[in-house]
C-alpha cells in the first residue's frame, strides 16, 4: 500500500549522526597496533631473524593476525558502549517524537504476524502477541512441527481462535527460511507487512501501531525492534538474561544510529548518507515491507537467515532500523545447555554465511568499508573463542617448544584479555547504569566470565566442524529443562572439562606459565551452572505456573486473558 509523506516526515525521522564509531576505532586500533607491533618486532622478530629461520617468522606473523583482529574486536566493543551512552536520548528522543503522531486516517496497511514453530509452540505467547491495538492485523501459524503433541495444540489453538490462519509445511526443508518462504512466496495472501514470531515471542500490545509510524515517517524496508528475555522462571535465566538485556539495545541504537541512508529510486540504488555501521534484522520482533521482500525475492537458505536477508536488503537499497521503544519480551535459553546449542548454532551459521556473502560484501558499492568492517567484527563474536585458543596453542606450546622468543607470556595474553573482557564490561556499564549494586555486579561478572568461558570446547568444535566445510544446521533451542544431578552434569560436559584439562596442562609443562588458567579454570568447573536451573525461587516457580495456566487457558474457545507481556 502506497503512502504520501508530507514535509513533516524528515523533521521527525529516526536519529542519526555521522560516522563516528569506526573512524575512531580504526585510528585508535593503529595506534594500539603499531606499539604492540613495535615491542613484539624489537623482542621477537629480530632475534628469529637472525636464526635465519622462515618458519619461525611466519608463525609469528600468523599469530599476530590473531592479535590484530582481539584488538580490534576489543576495541570496537570499548567504543560501542561509550557511543551508546553518547547518543542514547537523543535516540529515544527522536523515536518518541514519532511516536506521538497518529497515522493517517486513510492509510490501513494490512499486517501480518508470522509465528514460526517447530516443536515448540507456546499457546500463551502467541495469544499475546495477537492482541493488538491496530485493527487490521492478520494472525498466521506457520508450522512445521513433527512431533504429534505440538500438532495436536497447535490444531486446538486455531480452533479457539477462529481468525488465526494455519499454514503447515509438509515438506518441512530449510529450516525457519524454508517455513517462511513456504506461505510468503505463494502469491496466494494479501499484505503491506509482515512481523516475524519465535515461538516464545511476546509482543506489546501496541507493537504493530507503533511499528506502522515508524514505517510511515522513514524511508525503511526492515525495522527491528528492542527485546527484553523476562519470561524467566528458574535461577539461571534470572541471572544471565541480563547480558541479552544489555546487547539488544546497546549494539542496536549504535549501529542504527550510524547506518546511514539509502535512497532507493526503482532499480537504482543511491547513497544519501554514507554509514558508518550496519543495522541489521535478528531473525523474531522484526516488520519488513512487502515491497523490500519481495525485492529481496525470498528468505534467503541458511542458519543466519536473519543476517543474510539483512544483507540482501541493504544490496538492494532498503534501509534497516532499529527502534528500542518498541518492545518485545523473550525466553532466556532454560538452562546451560540450551545456551551452548545456541551458541554453536550461531557459530556455525557465521562461518556458513561468510563462505555464501563475503564476495558480495567486499564488491558491493552500496555498503560502506566502515559497514563491511563492522559486519566482520559482528560475525565473529562467537567464533573468536576459537582463534583465542588458536592463539594461545601458538605462543603457550609451539612457540616455547621451538624456543621462539616472545616478549612475555603474559604480554601475548594483553590482546586476548581485552578481546574477552571487552563484551563483559558493556555489560558491566549497562548493569550499573540501571541501578545494579557494585557488590551484585562483581558476583554477576565472574559467574559470567566462568559461564562462557566454559565455552571453548564448544566453539572450538563448531569452528573447526565449520572449516571442514560441515553444513552448518538450524537447531532450535530446547525450552523445557531437565532437572539433572550433578554426575549427570559431568558426563554431559565431560569432553569440555577434559579439553580443558589437557590445555591446562601440557601448556604449564611445556611453557612453564600458569597464566592459561585464567582463560581454562572455567571449562573445568563451568558444567555446574548446568544445576542451577534446577533451583526455582517461589516467585519463578508462581512466573512458571502462570504461563502454564496461561496456556492452557489459550486453548479454550472463548478466552481473551492474557499474559502481561512485561512481566
Amino acid at each position: 500500500m502506497s503512502k504520501n509523506i508530507d514535509l513533516n516526515t524528515k523533521k521527525i525521522r529516526l536519529f542519526h549522526s555521522k560516522p563516528i564509531l569506526m573512524p575512531t576505532v580504526l585510528v585508535t586500533w593503529l595506534f594500539v597496533m603499531s606499539l604492540y607491533e613495535y615491542l613484539t618486532y624489537i623482542d621477537s622478530v629480530l632475534p628469529i631473524l637472525a636464526r635465519k629461520q622462515p618458519f619461525e617468522i611466519s608463525l609469528i606473523i600468523f599469530n599476530q593476525l590473531f592479535v590484530a583482529l582481539f584488538f580490534l574486536f576489543g576495541i570496537v566493543n570499548i567504543f560501542i558502549a561509550i557511543r551508546y551512552f553518547c547518543i542514547k536520548d537523543k535516540a529515544k528522543d527522536a523515536e518518541l517524537a514519532i511516536l506521538a503522531k497518529e497515522i493517517p486516517a486513510d492509510w490501513h496497511p494490512k499486517v501480518e504476524l508470522l509465528y514460526t514453530t517447530y516443536n515448540d509452540f507456546l499457546p500463551y505467547a502467541l495469544a499475546q502477541c495477537l492482541e493488538q491495538t491496530y485493527e487490521n492485523t492478520q494472525g498466521i501459524i506457520l508450522d512445521n512441527s513433527t512431533d504429534p503433541e505440538y500438532i495436536k495444540m497447535i490444531d486446538e489453538f486455531v480452533l479457539s481462535h477462529p481468525t488465526v490462519k494455519l499454514v503447515r509445511d509438509s515438506e518441512n526443508t530449510h529450516a525457519k527460511a524454508g517455513n517462511l518462504n513456504h506461505y510468503l512466496c505463494n502469491n496466494k495472501h494479501d499484505y503491506d507487512y509482515f512481523v516475524i514470531l519465535d515461538s516464545d515471542e511476546l509482543l506489546e500490545n501496541r507493537f504493530v501501531e507503533k511499528c506502522l509510524k515508524m514505517f510511515y515517517y522513514n524511508e525503511i524496508g526492515i525495522l527491528q525492534c528492542n527485546h527484553v528475555s523476562g519470561q524467566n522462571y528458574n535461577s539461571f535465566m534470572n541471572t544471565f538474561a541480563r547480558s541479552g538485556n544489555a546487547f539488544w539495545p546497546v549494539q542496536n541504537v549504535v549501529r542504527s544510529a550510524e547506518g546511514g541512508w539509502l535512497n532507493k529510486k526503482h532499480s537504482n540504488i543511491a547513497v544519501k548518507e554514507t554509514g558508518g555501521a550496519l543495522c541489521i534484522e535478528l531473525g523474531h520482533g522484526v516488520m519488513i515491507s512487502r515491497e523490500c521482500f519481495e525485492d529481496i525475492g525470498q528468505i534467503p537458505y541458511a542458519v543466519a537467515e536473519d543476517l543474510c536477508t539483512s544483507v540482501e536488503a541493504v544490496l538492494k537499497g532498503w534501509n534497516i532500523k532499529f527502534a528500542s521503544q518498541i518492545y518485545g519480551n523473550e525466553e532466556f535459553p532454560v538452562n546451560m545447555t540450551a545456551l551452548m546449542i545456541r551458541s554453536s548454532k550461531f557459530c556455525a551459521a557465521n562461518f556458513e554465511f561468510f563462505r555464501n556473502y563475503s564476495r558480495k560484501i567486499i564488491k558491493s558499492k552500496t555498503i560502506s568499508i566502515y559497514q563491511k568492517i563492522d559486519l566482520f567484527c559482528f560475525t565473529l563474536s562467537v567464533p573468536i573463542n576459537a582463534f583465542q585458543y588458536i592463539s594461545l596453542v601458538i605462543t603457550s606450546l609451539i612457540c616455547p617448544e621451538l624456543h621462539i622468543p616472545l616478549v612475555t607470556q603474559l604480554f601475548m595474553l594483553v590482546p586476548t584479555l581485552i578481546c574477552y573482557f571487552s563484551q563483559t564490561l558493556v555489560d558491566s556499564v549497562f548493569q550499573l547504569k540501571n541501578g545494579t549494586k557494585l557488590l551484585d555486579l562483581l558476583f554477576y561478572e565472574i559467574e559470567l566470565s566462568l559461564l562462557y568461558g566454559s565455552f571453548y570446547f564448544i566453539t572450538v568444535k563448531s569452528t573447526v566442524l565449520a572449516l571442514l566445510n560441515k553444513p552448518a544446521k538450524f537447531i532450535v533451542t530446547p525450552k523445557v529443562n531437565e532437572r539433572i544431578g550433578f554426575l549427570y552434569a559431568m558426563r554431559k560436559h565431560y569432553q569440555g572439562i577434559l579439553f580443558s584439562l589437557f590445555t591446562i596442562i601440557t601448556c604449564i609443562s611445556i611453557s612453564g606459565s600458569c597464566w592459561v588458567l585464567l582463560s581454562f579454570v572455567p571449562g573445568c568447573f563451568g558444567f555446574l551452572f548446568e544445576m542451577q536451573a534446577n533451583h526455582q525461587t517461589e516467585e519463578e516457580k508462581t512466573k512458571e505456573n502462570k504461563l502454564i495456566n496461561y496456556s492452557n487457558k489459550a486453548l479454550i474457545l472463548g478466552n481473551t486473558k492474557t499474559v502481561n507481556w512485561n512481566d
